[in-house]
């Protein structure tokens, strides 16, 4: 059994950690105009604003965060939103805020989202039950590979994975990892976004579990995407996975331990 795994948000706790980024950067635009946002709601406004950027830059939710900056700072001087996002676009020079102030900013959001995010509830669980199983554990990242790596080894989560891809995820990249399966073999894909993770898998004829993550972009709302199945966590998403398969978990060693060996091949 192969077992395509989402990294952020799916294993970890991603979006935590960008909301509390973006809430200090609102913070920080706010005293640095000297003008209060909402007094309540305030994740909520910042992320309306970011996701209309998202929706218009090629990049999506990676566009550069000083078009962020330069958008909150036209809305709270009083533009419409669309009117801030726009002219955060062509001509974030007049947003108020010097370059230098919005470089300081940019340089605080990325540090805050350079920490380990928190794994999810149900990980190492499901985890463990994928390795107990046999199952071959993929790991897939639109981001950096890189910090993938270094954060599955912060949670000491290595044993329980073989390999890690970093590439765009599109149909023809679930067919090509489509060859790592033996013949015969079931190929599962798990993620938090029925758009990025489970359309293109479906569309590849991979089975899918959607495990819906705490922020859904307002697009995945009007996606009619239907994953093979849905779950709460990874470990529930794992053991639908394994009664699909008419499996059921390893038995425990004497020890307490999993009766199992993993090889890992980290290419």
């Amino acid at each position: 059994m192969l077992v395509l795994v989402d990294a952020d948000n799916t294993l970890w706790d991603t979006d935590g950690v960008f909301a509390q980024a973006q809430l200090s950067l609102l913070s920080s635009v706010e005293n640095a105009l000297r003008k209060g946002g909402p007094s309540a709601g305030q994740l909520e406004y910042v992320r309306s604003f970011d996701q209309a950027l998202a929706e218009q830059h090629h990049l999506g939710l990676r566009y550069p965060p000083r078009l962020l900056i330069d958008a909150l700072a036209f809305g709270l001087q009083g533009s419409p939103q669309q009117d801030a996002v726009r002219r955060a676009w062509n001509d974030g020079f007049q947003s108020g805020l010097d370059r230098e102030t919005v470089s300081q900013i940019e340089r605080a959001f990325f540090d805050k989202i350079a920490v380990y995010p928190s794994l999810l509830n149900g990980v190492p669980e499901g985890l463990l039950d994928l390795a107990s199983s046999g199952a071959t554990t993929v790991v897939l990242t639109e981001g950096s590979r890189k910090r993938v790596m270094r954060t599955i080894e912060h949670h000491r989560l290595g044993k329980f994975i073989d390999r890690v891809f970093e590439a765009p995820k599109t149909v023809r990249m679930f067919e090509r990892v489509k060859h790592l399966a033996r013949d015969g073999q079931s190929i599962y894909m798990i993620g938090d976004q029925l758009t990025r993770d489970i359309r293109p898998a479906n569309e590849a004829g991979l089975k899918t579990i959607y495990v819906p993550g705490a922020f859904q972009p307002k697009w995945e709302a009007e996606v009619g995407t239907v994953a093979t199945f849905e779950a709460a966590t990874l470990d529930a998403a794992v053991s639908l996975l394994l009664q699909s398969e008419g499996g059921t978990r390893s038995p425990q060693l004497a020890s307490g331990k999993p009766g199992y060996l993993r090889v890992q091949n980290r290419t």
